[in-house]
């Protein structure tokens, strides 16, 4: 049954063969990549979106060799006659019912069926649907007043992938699902690798910017090893370690960590001989390095969290291998916390659900190399949906991510990229894309996204909003800069 009964003129038909889930249109004007178009065959309400067009003419064709022989053609065409035509390929999403669910059609488009630009009323129905767990994120790129709402529920569940070129809106994003989140009362935990975001401020929404340090005492005895640079195979070195750590952890605090650690494998010497020596090596060696983030005064990182706020993580000063380690404590103690308040009916652990966001991912979930994040992400990104932890993961450079995690993401934002290799990447390892999206990835411009997954009903081109507050991040007017110097 149709669910508008008055419709415009249409913009084309659909010709050729044709599938339930796709059919191509021949049409009046050119379609635009993302365009919304509306279908009624069989007695189905069918809402379609263009993937690739196209524009070329039987006349004035590639095999002509001599430009003069194209203007003659142009000379000599009637007036009105048209000498090229407008080709889409459509990717039919589905019947749409009153409530704004769909389903795709059992039967495809007959050829000849008419073509019109999707009404507002079935596009609100689609892209603006009610609930709380629903909040705006931008407007259809093809469709500027119409609201984009995105499930914040699917990506505590389904988790998402933030991916896209250096500049293109990445962080404007994170800033963005960040605020709605927090307006719902939510608790988010930026790992901020640039330092980009403790900054923000935001009308009555906390930003809690935390220092990267830990508690060593809080640390597990596998954190602590990976530290040390013990190796797994160094049984005897990890058994001093660990004999020492179990010890200590709980020991008098008036003395340091470093301290008491030194002393203990000391005494252990004469058990363990020189694997005992060679931990008091790597703990003297790697001291001063761990000062950065170890310091037995401060409180355990959740202690620190505020919840129903934006807790961010300053990683800024910290190398690589220091943040790495930061981030990996931090995803153990929230899933950890969850389980623990699960398990024991909520008496103890993280009482709410929290969504934790890893800014340059492949700096820490790598595909070619053994990072302490990459074990603890790939927990969350398993049975996180369980206990209430979502991740979100944001990268430029989306070959270097571990296939494994990126598999389990079940919802994409994916901006431009124009890397041959990054495109073929996020074709193979993340489940919503198809190929016909990948290639249209080059014709996005800044802030703008193709949204997949679970957390939209279909896929959606969006222009997505921006965050005034967050000026940390944007690209540096230098010549502006320059003569503003040159002027004073």
């Amino acid at each position: 049954m149709s669910i508008q009964t008055t419709l415009p003129e249409p913009v084309g038909y659909v010709v050729g063969e044709s599938k339930p889930y796709r059919a191509t249109v021949l049409s009046f004007r050119p379609l635009m990549l993302g365009e919304y178009l509306y279908l009624e065959y069989h007695g189905y309400s069918v809402l379609a979106m263009v993937q690739s067009t196209t524009t070329g003419s039987p006349i004035i064709s590639d095999n002509i060799v001599d430009p003069r022989d194209v203007e003659r053609l142009i000379k000599f065409v009637r007036s009105g006659e048209r000498v090229f035509y407008h080709r889409a390929s459509i990717k039919i999403l589905g019947h749409v019912s009153n409530g704004g669910k769909l389903t795709i059609p059992p039967v495809p488009p007959p050829p000849g069926t008419e073509v019109f630009k999707a009404p507002k009323t079935v596009l609100f129905k689609v892209f603006r649907p009610s609930g709380k767990e629903f909040v705006r994120i931008g407007t259809l790129l093809r469709e500027p007043d119409v609201e984009v709402r995105v499930n914040i529920n699917k990506i505590v569940s389904r988790h998402l992938a933030i991916l896209a070129m250096t500049g293109m809106g990445k962080s404007n994003l994170v800033a963005l699902l960040a605020k709605r989140i927090a307006e719902l009362g939510g608790t988010v935990v930026i790992f901020d690798y640039h330092g980009e975001y403790g900054s923000m401020k935001l009308s009555r929404i906390f930003v809690n910017v935390l220092s990267p340090v830990l508690n060593p005492r809080k640390l597990s005895f596998e954190e602590l090893a990976r530290m040390l640079n013990i190796r797994s195979n160094a049984t005897r070195q990890r058994m001093a370690l660990y004999e020492c750590f179990e010890q200590i952890k709980h020991s008098d605090t008036k003395t340091s960590f470093f301290d008491a650690l030194k002393k203990c494998l000391a005494t252990r010497a004469t058990r363990y001989g020189v694997a005992a020596q060679k931990v008091l090596e790597a703990v003297t060696t790697y001291e001063r390095y761990l000062g950065k983030i170890l310091d037995d005064s401060v409180d355990d990182v959740l202690n620190r969290m505020a919840l129903g706020a934006i807790n961010v993580v300053d990683l800024s000063e910290l190398h690589t291998p220091q943040a790495d380690a930061v981030v990996a404590h931090w995803l153990h103690r929230l899933l950890d916390a969850r389980k623990e308040w699960i398990w024991s009916g909520g008496r103890k652990g993280l009482p709410v659900p929290v969504i934790a966001v890893i800014e340059e991912a492949h700096a820490f979930i790598s595909n070619d190399e053994s990072t302490a994040t990459r074990s603890s992400a790939e927990s969350i990104a398993r049975e996180g949906r369980k206990f209430g932890v979502g991740l979100v993961i944001v990268s430029q450079r989306p070959r270097g991510l571990d296939p494994n995690i990126l598999s389990q993401i079940g919802n994409l934002a994916v901006m431009r990229i124009v890397h041959p290799e990054d495109q073929n990447y996020i074709a193979k390892h993340c489940e919503p894309i198809t190929q016909d999206i990948v290639e249209e990835l080059p014709g996005l411009n800044v802030g703008e996204a193709i949204l997949l997954g679970e957390w939209v009903k279909i896929p959606s081109v969006v222009k997505i909003d921006l965050v005034s507050e967050k000026s940390v991040g944007m690209d540096v007017d230098a010549v502006g800069e320059w003569s503003k110097l040159a002027n004073s």
